[in-house]
């Protein structure tokens, strides 16, 4: 009795039928993504971070309109204060730009986060990085919304090398300097 030789047309079936439900499952996800992220910020941050539990290795993203990732808050430990109010240890924000030119990381022993205003404070000497500049200092007020900030005291501003970018040569000279 001859043998069946098996469809090769089965298999690529199977894997087409394969593909097509993980981009379905993946568009359902980004689809539950961007409906998490019509909501504000404070109200994501109330029902996933209950009043007085404390929340280790957080980790909460943040995504555009467009699902693409915006921004990223880490910290080692996270408490509910009040109803206003987040308290971090070990905590870092970042914020993604569509140019990743344009991102920035803060860094910040403790901080406080007001859910209401939108505001991170922190009294303790906190890192914010770009690019081409880092600035330190000891105390740190910045709004999430306008993208604007407030460091104060001690301030430590490192502006590292572009002349990359203006095509100054190494022997260029300040201006009243033989």
């Amino acid at each position: 009795m001859p043998s069946r030789v098996p469809s090769p047309r089965r298999p690529r079936l199977r894997a087409s039928a394969l593909a097509v439900t993980s981009i379905g499952a993946c568009l359902w996800v980004l689809h539950a993504q961007q409906a998490v992220d019509s909501r504000s910020l404070a109200e994501v941050l109330s029902q996933n971070i209950p009043l007085g539990v404390e929340n280790k290795q957080a980790l909460l993203p943040s995504f555009d309109a467009a699902g693409r990732q915006s921004s990223l808050m880490r910290a080692d430990v996270v408490r509910r204060v009040d109803d206003e109010r987040l308290y971090a240890e070990g905590f870092v924000f970042e914020q993604f730009g569509n140019d990743p030119k344009r991102d920035m990381r803060i860094a910040l022993p403790t901080a406080f986060y007001n859910m209401k205003t939108s505001t991170l404070r922190s009294t303790q000497r906190g890192k914010v990085s770009l690019r081409d500049v880092q600035i330190e200092g000891d105390s740190l007020i910045f709004d999430t919304t306008t993208n604007c900030g407030l460091m104060e005291g001690n301030i430590r501003t490192v502006i590292f090398d572009t002349r990359g970018k203006s095509n100054e040569s190494s022997s260029a000279q300040l201006p009243g300097k033989p």
